[in-house]
């Protein structure tokens, strides 16, 4: 995962971020209203164009109204047998991009060992935390393991989809397995099971950004539910 951009003007506590996921989930599978899904993705694009991120989920941002025009422009005039196909499409494949875009804001501004310390914050059991620090480490190892895969087969030419998948999948399965077994060994080593509390020389508190964006965010939550009631 990669640090804070030095072009960020925001820098939130992981928290903020967590509990902005959780929101934005909330508010987009609980409306039915389009305005009210544009209003979200601004404020998010807005957000994480502060936090520095803003060309990570520019084409998050160009998919999602892209989505909206295919809805009111193209499916009106597609026959009745397309029209549920790429309804669903339109709708649903939606409705996910806002969470990407904070998921995307997660990943590349919050390094894993500052989500491990936040959710000590907030308690969360050690079950938890285990598999979740492997968890998230291991996605990354694997996405490292399928480019060295890849660029071994150009420099060995190697062409065909058949052949091409066979010299991905089964060494890219073997490398699953010790990947998860060495992560699992490194987070032991490291005393992720020791019942000790943790100390970390970073001081992570809330600050008056990530109260604002709560603020905000719980502001637009209570729009959205007012306006599903009155509906």
């Amino acid at each position: 995962m990669e640090s804070v951009s030095n072009e960020s003007y925001l820098n939130l506590d992981p928290r903020t971020k967590l509990v902005l996921l959780f929101i934005t989930n909330i508010i987009i599978f609980s409306t039915t209203q389009v305005y009210i899904e544009i209003a979200v993705v601004l404020l998010l694009m807005m957000l994480i164009s502060l936090c520095g991120c803003f060309k990570s989920i520019l084409k998050l941002v160009i998919v999602f109204f892209s989505l909206i025009l295919i809805q009111f422009y193209v499916i009106p005039v597609l026959p009745a047998i397309l029209v549920m196909t790429f309804n669903v499409l339109a709708v649903y494949a939606r409705k996910i991009l806002p969470c990407l875009m904070i998921g995307t804001l997660i990943v590349k501004t919050t390094p894993v060992r500052l989500i491990m310390l936040s959710l000590r914050k907030w308690k969360v059991p050690q079950k938890i935390l285990i598999p979740l620090a492997i968890t998230i480490r291991y996605f990354p190892s694997i996405k490292e393991e399928y480019s060295y895969i890849k660029d071994a087969m150009k420099l060995r030419g190697i062409k065909g989809i058949v052949k091409k998948v066979e010299c991905v999948y089964v060494p890219l399965l073997i490398s699953a397995t010790h990947t998860a077994e060495e992560l699992s060994e490194a987070a032991i080593t490291r005393g992720i099971e020791n019942p000790v509390p943790k100390t970390s020389v970073i001081n992570i508190k809330f600050h008056f950004q990530d109260y604002f964006s709560l603020v905000v965010g719980v502001i637009c939550m209570i729009i959205a539910f007012t306006v599903k009631i009155q509906i």
